[in-house]
């Protein structure tokens, strides 16, 4: 089995996050209920779901945070290490849907001694909906340390404040 690993160097702001998608069906619901250890009903029973006002079971938030998660880890690699995700969630995310997530590279930058890169990621539903929107700090690994690198002694705006 060999994993993608992607380096600093190898990343320009602008940069696509490739995307991952799967779909939300019953089985998927109630294994993610499981995993979240999130057992609202809410989450995994129709009936409960319908005279909540919502049109089936809705995903939890702790797995769309993971969701974005995937994706990032996906694209970087073992060796990436996620910082900080900030999560907005617009819409639920309903069994029955397909959802994607994706995003881009807004800044790189250097903060406590670390490569790192911030990303802004969407999480789109099968009509093209963002269901919810996420700004994720990773930092990545460098080929050498030795070398001068032109973003090594920036720093990102909101640190400046």
């Amino acid at each position: 089995m060999s994993f993608n690993r992607l380096y600093w160097e190898d990343v320009t702001e602008g940069d696509i996050v490739p995307g991952v998608s799967l779909e939300l069906t019953r089985d998927r619901m109630v294994m993610i209920v499981c995993g979240t250890r999130d057992i609202f009903p809410l989450h995994h029973d129709l009936g409960f779901a319908l005279a909540s006002g919502y049109k089936a079971p809705a995903a939890p938030i702790a797995f769309i945070q993971g969701f974005v998660g995937r994706c990032l880890t996906d694209w970087t690699g073992p060796t990436g290490k996620i910082r900080k995700i900030g999560l907005v969630l617009n819409s639920p995310n309903y069994q029955g849907d397909t959802i994607s997530v994706a995003g881009k590279v807004i800044q790189k930058f250097v903060a406590n001694g670390e490569h790192k890169i911030d990303c802004e990621i969407a999480v789109t539903k099968q009509d093209n909906t963002v269901s919810a929107t996420a700004r994720a700090i990773v930092a990545l690994p460098v080929r050498s340390k030795s070398r001068s690198h032109p973003l090594q002694h920036s720093r990102r705006k909101e640190d400046v404040a």
